[in-house]
C-alpha cells in the first residue's frame, strides 16, 4: 500500500534544512564538469589515433600496432541525477581490401627469355627416347621456358595413383613462346603406351587455320607410335569425318582415333549428330587461346560439352557409393588453358569449372615475389607480355598518306617478310590493292583476309611460308593463327582497338626466339586511344620510327595511279555484284498471265473469271467503281 500513500508538501521540512537545494545542485554540477571532462579526453585520444592512421598509410613499410583502448571506470550512477546520452564512441569500419584468389596470386613466373639454349633435348630425363627423336626431327635442339616448366609439371601430375586427381593448369606466356609443345608433347608421352583405341584427348581452339596448325604438331609428335589424330575441318562433310571418328563392329561403334582436334562449332555438330561419339574415356581436354574461346558464345559449345561428359559418366544416375563417386571424380578430364591474354578475372574463370588450378605466368623483368605481397601479385597477374626479342616502334602519319607512309616504310626498312593488319575485311582488300600497283614486280604482295574462300586461304599461307610471297595485308579475323617463323616486321597499319587485339598482332613476329619489329601507324587522332592501349598494357613510351619527309616524282605518281586504279576497280565491282537477294520460288514475283496460266493447269481455273475477280479486289493496282461507292 505505499505506493498508494503520497508525499505531502510540509513547510516545517525546509526550514528545517535549507541548504539542501543548493547542495544539490553544486554536486550535479560537478557530474556534468566530470563528463565533459571524459569526452575531452576521448576526443583527445580519438585524434592521436587518426593521427597515427595516417602516419601508417604514409610509411606502409612500418608493422602495424595493436592499440589497446583504456576502460574508463564508470562511477555509479545516482538515481537522483540525469543521466547523459550518446557518449558512445563510433569507430569508423575498415574498407574491405580486393584480394586474388590463392591460385592466382602465387603463381608460378615464367622468364620469356628464349635465347637461354644452355639444356639440350638430349639431356633431359623427363622425355621419352620417341619425343626426343620427334624433336630433332622437328627442328628443336632445346626448349623454352615455359616447355621446361610446364611439362615435367604435367608429368609429374599424372604419376599419383588413380584416386588423386591432376590440379588443372593455366597458362598465360606470349606468342611464340612454344605453348603448343608444352601442352602436346606431354600428352602424347603419356598415351603412347596405350592398350585400346578411344578418345583420351581433345584440343578446342576458335580458328581453323589455328586448329591446322595444332594438329600439324600432333602428327609430328605422334611418329612412331601407335597413336591416331583427327581434325575436324570444314573441308571435309560431316559424313566423311563420321566414317574417319567411328567404326562398327559387331553391332557395336567403336571410335578410330585416340586425340582429336577441332573448333568449337563443328564440335558441337558432332556431339548432336554423330551416333557412337563418346568422351567418357576422356583423359585431356586441352583449350587453347582460352580468352577467346571463353567469349565464344557460338553453338554454347562448352554447355554441351559439359552436358555430354556428364552423361556419359555416370549414365546421368546419381552414384550409389562412395567407391562409385570417387571413381567417376577420378575420371574428369585434365584441363589445360592456354593463352597470351589469359584472363585474370575469377568470375570468368570461374564458368571453367576448374578444379584446384595451378597458373603459370611469365614476366618482363625480374620479378620477387613475397607470399605476403598482395599488391605484387596484382602487379603480375593479368598482364600481357610480349617477347623479349620484339621492338616496338611507333610512326606518326597523317590520314591521307597513310598507304603512301607504309610504302616508304617497306622500301627504307628493306622488310622481305612481313604482314599489315587492318580492323576489317574492305580495307585489307583495299590496301592490298594499292600496295600491289605501287610495289610492282619488286614483291609479291596478297590480301589474307575472311572474304576469301578458305581453300585461298590455305594456299596463300602456304605460299607465304614457303617464301614465294612476300608481304600479307590481313584483318584481325585471322590474327591468331597465323604461325610462320622469321617474320621480319608486322605493321598495325589501323590502329587496334583492344589491347588483346595489339598483343595478338605484333605476337605474329619474334617467335622463337627470332629478332622482330613492330610497327603502329597512328594519326593524331589515334595517339590518346593507343596510349590508353601501352598503359594498360603496362608498356612505357615507345620509340618513333620515322620515314624520309621528301617523297620522289615516281612514288606520287605511283600512288596517283593506284588510287585512280582502285576507284576504277570498286565500280566495276558494284557494276558485277549486283545486290543478293534471297529468291524463293513462292515469293518470286512472276509475270501475271504466266501465274494465270499455272494455276489454270493445277486448278482447272478459267483464266479470265479469276482476272475479273482481282479487278473487283483491286489486286492489279485499279480501283474498281464498287470500291469507290464504298469508299464514299
Amino acid at each position: 500500500m505505499e505506493l498508494f500513500n503520497l508525499k505531502r508538501y510540509a513547510p516545517e521540512q525546509k526550514a528545517a534544512d535549507p541548504q539542501k537545494e543548493t547542495r544539490l545542485l553544486e554536486k550535479l554540477q560537478g557530474i556534468i564538469a566530470e563528463k565533459k571532462k571524459i569526452l575531452e579526453e576521448k576526443a583527445k585520444e580519438k585524434n592521436e589515433r587518426s593521427d597515427k592512421v595516417v602516419e601508417k598509410i604514409e610509411e606502409p613499410e612500418e608493422e602495424e600496432e595493436q592499440e589497446v583502448e583504456e576502460e574508463i571506470p564508470q562511477e555509479p550512477v545516482d538515481p537522483d541525477t540525469f543521466r547523459i546520452l550518446g557518449d558512445e564512441q563510433f569507430v569508423k569500419k575498415e574498407k574491405v581490401k580486393r584480394t586474388l584468389p590463392s591460385w592466382l596470386a602465387h603463381p608460378i613466373v615464367i622468364s620469356n627469355d628464349l635465347s637461354d639454349k644452355s639444356e639440350l633435348v638430349e639431356k633431359m630425363k623427363f622425355l621419352s627416347s620417341e619425343m626426343k627423336e620427334n624433336l630433332k626431327k622437328m627442328g628443336m635442339e632445346t626448349l623454352f621456358p615455359v616447355q621446361k616448366q610446364v611439362i615435367p609439371w604435367i608429368l609429374d601430375a599424372h604419376s599419383n595413383p588413380p584416386p588423386f586427381r591432376p590440379r588443372d593448369l593455366c597458362v598465360s606466356a606470349p606468342t611464340g613462346s612454344g605453348k603448343t609443345i608444352a601442352f602436346a608433347l606431354p600428352i602424347v608421352q603419356l598415351l603412347r603406351k596405350r592398350v585400346t583405341q578411344k578418345i583420351r584427348a581433345l584440343v578446342v581452339l576458335p580458328v581453323r587455320e589455328l586448329a591446322a596448325q595444332v594438329f600439324t604438331v600432333f602428327k609430328n609428335l605422334s611418329k612412331g607410335t601407335n597413336l591416331d589424330c583427327l581434325l575436324f575441318s570444314p573441308n571435309r562433310s560431316l559424313a566423311e569425318e563420321q566414317k574417319l571418328l567411328v567404326k562398327e563392329i559387331n553391332g557395336k561403334i567403336h571410335p578410330r582415333v585416340d586425340i582429336i582436334v577441332a573448333t568449337a562449332g563443328r564440335l558441337v555438330e558432332h556431339l548432336c549428330e554423330t551416333p557412337g561419339f563418346c568422351l567418357k574415356d576422356l583423359k585431356f581436354l586441352v583449350i587453347d587461346e582460352a580468352d577467346r574461346i571463353m567469349e565464344q558464345i557460338q553453338n554454347d559449345w562448352l554447355y554441351h560439352l559439359e552436358n555430354h561428359l556428364q552423361k556419359d559418366f555416370h549414365g546421368g544416375k546419381i552414384p550409389f557409393s562412395l567407391m562409385t563417386l570417387s571413381e567417376e571424380l577420378s575420371r574428369q578430364p585434365h584441363k589445360l588453358l592456354f593463352s597470351a591474354t589469359l584472363s585474370s578475372d575469377p568470375e570468368k574463370l570461374e564458368n571453367m569449372k576448374l578444379f584446384q588450378p595451378k597458373l603459370f605466368t611469365s614476366v618482363v623483368t625480374e620479378f620477387k615475389y613475397s607470399d605476403q605481397d598482395q599488391e605484387s601479385a596484382k602487379q603480375l597477374v593479368g598482364k600481357y607480355t610480349t617477347p623479349s626479342e620484339l621492338r616496338e616502334k611507333i610512326c606518326q602519319t597523317e590520314l591521307q598518306k597513310k598507304p603512301l607512309t607504309l610504302f616508304k616504310l617497306i622500301k627504307e626498312n628493306s622488310w622481305r617478310r612481313f604482314i599489315c593488319f587492318t580492323n576489317n575485311n574492305v580495307a585489307a582488300s583495299r590496301l592490298a590493292f594499292v600496295l600491289k600497283k605501287m610495289v610492282g614486280d619488286e614483291l609479291v604482295i596478297e590480301e589474307l583476309s575472311a572474304s576469301l574462300h578458305k581453300m585461298a586461304r590455305q594456299s596463300i599461307l602456304k605460299k607465304f611460308s614457303s617464301g614465294k610471297i612476300h608481304g600479307l595485308v590481313s584483318s584481325d579475323t585471322l590474327g591468331r593463327g597465323i604461325d610462320v617463323p622469321k617474320i621480319d616486321a608486322v605493321v598495325c597499319y589501323d590502329c587496334p582497338r583492344h589491347v588483346r587485339t595489339y598483343i595478338h598482332r605484333i605476337g605474329r613476329t619474334a617467335r622463337a626466339g627470332y629478332l622482330g619489329t613492330a610497327v603502329t601507324l597512328i594519326t593524331e587522332d589515334d595517339r590518346v586511344g593507343f596510349q590508353r592501349i601501352l598503359t594498360t598494357a603496362g608498356k612505357p613510351a615507345l620509340e618513333e620510327i620515322k620515314v624520309s619527309p621528301e617523297t620522289a616524282e615516281e612514288t606520287t605518281e605511283k600512288y596517283s595511279t593506284a588510287l585512280m586504279e582502285l576507284q576504277k576497280h570498286l565500280k566495276k565491282d558494284k557494276k558485277r555484284k549486283p545486290r543478293k537477294t534471297v529468291k524463293d520460288k513462292n515469293t518470286e514475283k512472276k509475270p501475271f498471265k504466266k501465274m494465270l496460266s499455272e494455276l489454270s493447269k493445277d486448278k482447272k481455273v478459267d483464266p479470265e473469271k479469276s482476272k475479273q475477280k482481282r479487278k473487283k479486289k483491286g489486286l492489279d493496282g485499279e480501283e474498281t467503281s464498287s470500291k469507290k461507292v464504298k469508299l464514299n
